[in-house]
């Protein structure tokens, strides 16, 4: 069917399928003559077989005699004009019918000349045969008598030219029948028949896309217009004059809307002079006219109603019109449209089926309101059964092998509550097929459809096999039934500390039978078949652990699903307490700690710090009056010493670091002192704990994924400028969405005009501080304080200095576990451990392996590490984090030819490694493993 042209296909197609029409002997497709334009040995000489046809219709219709049938064949080009002046009988009429195949149209078209003239020619039927012109009428009747003109298309694209017809009848010729056929692009008028013609008839019609005038007729008897849907821009719809005769009925009229008539006047849609009046019958018409026109013009006077019509006439007394009631202004029916099941049916010249050849047929959602038969619509489309099958659904909603498929006809049938006696055929498009006297059906693939898809479809019918409708193709894939498949996730609330909540998931096409969880710690499979979706599970002590989810279905098959479970103790912070001062004799005699010396620090019980359930205590140790280089190692009592160190510091100064160390079970832990005397002092900032515990101040750590600086007196962010000795910086927090416990950060202090040492709190100032410095040095330590409300406040003593805070991670309720490790040192540049065997250049960079090593299981999110800078050649910088670019931040300051040691919490990264940078000069790196968090 060719793009633009489909009314035309549909009807032509409708008639070859069809028949030829009730009252025509049929012929044998195979006798006759033939014509194709575009077979390659066609010839105009004959002899207009079918092996060897004319090339254009002029001289087949020369040749052909009564009986004959012309076969045209259907061609992308066009045919020349063509004259017929072929003469058959009553008994024996000839006949050009478009031959089908090709599925485009046989188009005969002229320019400057008429498409199609019969001239002189009597009985001949003409089927599917397009007629058309550029520049003059496009179908044309002369001298001619008993003529046929049906199912085709007749335009002349004069949409200006006022005065030429797209068809015309002259006054010598009679028995002119022009049904079911489109004619359109007309300058108008689209029909004129002269003076002296007769028996004329126009039944299911359409006329479109005119511009001036649709059907004139002057002095014509036995003129018939029956179910014509008519549509104009300008001029009248139907002109009936000079003393015509015939009828006017089932006749829809309306205006284009597409375009603008510029005429002037006041057009009537039904025109009928006083000469003619008497002779026309007019009724069962709907007429809808311009805004600027009027419904009817009769015998000189205007009607602007039907009613009046019907008052002033006696005429159209079953007409309707935008008056009486609103019609829609279009051709095409909709259900409940009052043109439906309204005609008459023996309106002369009404055909038993309409335009595109569907038959009449009765709506019952509408009031018969016709004459004789009630199935008959008002104009040229009868509307329709709208039983429609709109798809076809299926269940389950996709298809598995071996599991039964339910698929179900998706039916639309307003006009009736059931369909008794209808077939429903399904092809479940992998080669089988089926029948059934109900609505749906079942079946089972034998296999999937691989990369590949299949379509089902279901086609209903009536009992006596007239196809209802079909619902074209679901498409799908045929695949095997899903799963079964585990899901498995086990977190720790940090309120739960050696508790896991395990939520799985178990799915699949068929039942579970089982499903058992494992948590790798050796004790007894849990069975949750059935269950809500999770379950707790407490360890003995804390670590990483391997939970391992069994399912098996009802068809015996069986899934797993393994995840990494991490427990470990809870921070609780405290408001700093000083625990330990040997200057004064607070936790320890009062003298300094000698050469190889220990002190037994008792933690539980102390500085708030509870009895009991305590796994690790952080604190913040400082040496005071070293007397020789020396270093601290802490670890808890009652085991052996590690060779890891916390703190190291020179003669003479005083150096604060944080510490995270395990407590011995009696509740101690041990500070291990190298060389020389030194005093130790400690203040505690808060401790792990395993106990459960509800409330705000106990939390997991939330690490960020690179250091944040969060304040930088010398560029920003937050305030500028030296603090001043005695003021106190109050510094904002971003949230890491639970509510923060505690933060850890990095504080530095560089540039001092006079030594002094800072505390950062929150609340009430403590006593105690957290880092020491001296005039224009550049030191850095860690810091665990309380939050409140997302801030937290620096108070500096001493002389005016700068001071820079890098964020590394936050203590939240929603945070990781940390689980505590023996002191492991995995990195040392000095003897190759951990990296080669070098110091540290100017802007290099160490990447060491983590995870999966000294106990760290792949999964850590992070890991607490004592990093320890040792003698560089210029004083520099050292930056850890995980991975991606260097952050702007720092985690240890150092002076030309220092060692000192810093804590950190640092990210692993993606690929399981930590990064250690150095700014400047050459530096050995120390780093000693403390823990990690899960």
């Amino acid at each position: 069917m060719r793009h633009g042209q489909p009314l035309v296909a549909t009807a032509v197609l409708a008639v070859l399928l069809g028949g030829l029409g009730t009252g025509t002997a049929h012929a044998d497709i195979n006798t006759g003559l033939y014509v194709d334009n575009l077979a390659a040995n066609c010839s105009d000489t004959g002899p207009g077989s079918q092996a060897e046809p004319f090339c254009q219709i002029q001289p087949a219709a020369q040749a052909a005699a009564p009986g004959d049938i012309v076969h045209i064949a259907e061609s992308n080009t066009v045919y020349a004009p063509v004259t017929i002046s072929s003469k058959g009988t009553a008994d024996a009429p000839i006949r050009f019918f478009a031959a089908a195949g090709t599925g485009t149209d046989v188009k005969v078209a002229g320019g400057q000349t008429t498409g199609i003239t019969f001239s002189g020619a009597q009985y001949v039927d003409m089927a599917g045969i397009k007629a058309s012109a550029s520049a003059t009428t496009a179908l044309a009747f002369a001298d001619s008598q008993h003529i046929t003109y049906r199912v085709a298309t007749v335009g002349t694209g004069l949409r200006s030219a006022a005065t030429i017809p797209a068809i015309t009848v002259d006054g010598s010729s009679s028995g002119i029948a022009l049904t079911r056929d489109l004619v359109t692009l007309s300058g108008g008028p689209v029909f004129a028949s002269a003076a002296g013609a007769q028996d004329v008839t126009l039944s299911d019609d359409r006329i479109t896309g005119t511009v001036r005038g649709g059907i004139t007729a002057v002095g014509t008897t036995g003129l018939h217009l029956a179910g014509d849907t008519i549509s104009t821009v300008c001029g009248n719809a139907i002109s009936l004059t000079g003393g015509s005769s015939g009828s006017v009925e089932n006749t829809v009229v309306m205006p284009d809307t597409n375009t603008t008539c510029s005429d002037t006047g006041t057009p009537a849609e039904i025109t009928v002079d006083a000469a003619s009046a008497a002779q026309i019958t007019e009724d069962y018409n709907a007429v809808n006219p311009l805004s600027t026109g009027t419904d009817y013009d009769w015998a000189g006077t205007a009607y602007a109603t039907s009613q009046a019509l019907r008052t002033g006439t006696g005429q159209g007394v079953h007409d309707l019109d935008q008056t009486d009631l609103t019609l829609p202004v279009t051709e095409w029916l909709t259900e409940h449209s009052p043109l439906i099941d309204s005609g008459d049916a023996n309106a002369p010249g009404e055909l038993s089926t309409d335009y595109y050849g569907k038959p009449r047929v009765n709506d019952p959602l509408v009031a018969d309101t016709g004459t004789g038969d009630s199935s008959y619509d008002r104009g040229a489309m009868e509307f329709q059964d709208p039983f429609t099958v709109s798809g076809i659904a299926m269940s389950p909603r996709a298809a598995y092998v071996g599991v039964a498929t339910t698929f179900a006809a998706k039916v639309n049938n307003p006009w009736s509550d059931s369909l008794d006696g209808a077939s429903y055929a399904f092809d479940f498009g992998d080669g089988t097929t089926t029948s059934s006297s109900t609505s749906s059906a079942t079946h089972t693939y034998t296999q999937d459809s691989g990369n590949g898809y299949v379509q089902a479809a279901v086609t209903v019918d009536r009992a006596d096999g007239t196809q209802l409708g079909t619902s074209g193709f679901i498409t799908f894939g045929v695949t095997q039934p899903p799963g079964p498949d585990a899901g498995l996730a086990c977190p720790q609330d940090p309120s739960e500390p050696r508790t896991t909540t395990c939520t799985f998931t178990a799915t699949g096409y068929y039942r579970m039978t089982s499903d058992r969880i494992t948590f790798g710690d050796g004790s007894a499979a849990v069975a949750v078949t059935g269950s809500d979706g999770y379950t707790a599970h407490t360890y003995a002590t804390a670590g990483t652990y391997t939970v391992t989810q069994h399912i098996t279905d009802s068809d015996g098959r069986t899934a797993t699903a393994t995840t990494k479970a991490t427990v470990g103790p809870s921070y609780v912070v405290t408001s700093p307490k000083r625990i330990l001062d040997t200057r004064h004799g607070t936790g320890a005699p009062q003298r300094p700690v000698g050469p190889g010396g220990v002190v037994r620090l008792k933690v539980l019980g102390a500085g708030g710090i509870p009895t009991s359930g305590v796994t690790a205590v952080t604190m913040n140790v400082t040496d005071a009056d070293a007397t020789a280089s020396s270093y601290v190692t802490a670890y808890p009592d009652g085991t052996g010493r590690p060779t890891a160190s916390n703190l190291n510091f020179t003669a003479g100064r005083v150096n604060p670091n944080l510490v995270t160390v395990r407590v011995g079970s009696d509740g101690y832990v041990d500070l291990y002192n190298a060389h020389g005397n030194v005093d130790l002092i400690a203040d505690v900032q808060g401790y792990f704990t395993n106990v459960p515990r509800t409330g705000a101040h106990l939390g997991g750590l939330s690490p960020l994924t690179a250091p944040q600086r969060i304040l930088d007196t010398r560029y920003g962010p937050g305030v500028l400028g030296k603090v001043a000795p005695g003021s106190t910086t109050t510094v904002a927090l971003p949230s890491m969405g639970s509510p923060t416990v505690a933060a850890v950060l990095d504080i530095t202090a560089t540039g001092g005009t006079a030594s002094g040492v800072v505390t950062v709190y929150c609340g009430s100032r403590p006593s105690t501080s957290n880092l020491n410095y001296r005039a224009g040095q550049s030191v850095s330590n860690l810091v665990v304080t309380p939050v409140c409300s997302r801030t937290i406040e620096i108070y500096n003593t001493g002389g005016h200095v700068n001071l820079i805070a890098d964020l590394q991670g936050l203590y939240t309720t929603g945070g990781g576990p940390f689980v505590p490790t023996s002191p492991t040192r995995f990195l040392d540049t000095r003897n190759g451990t951990g990296a080669p065997a070098e110091p540290l250049g100017p802007s290099g960079s160490l990447t060491v392996k983590v995870a999966g090593v000294d106990g760290v299981p792949a999964n850590a999110g992070a890991v607490l590490v004592n990093l320890t800078g040792v003698a560089p050649t210029t004083a520099t910088h050292l930056t850890a984090y995980g991975d991606g670019s260097l952050p702007n931040a720092s985690n240890e300051n150092l002076a030309t030819g220092e060692t000192r040691p810093v804590l950190a919490v640092l990210p692993v990264g993606a690929d399981g490694c930590i990064r250690v940078y150095n700014a400047q000069g050459t530096v050995n790196v120390v780093a000693d493993l403390e823990g990690y968090y899960g």
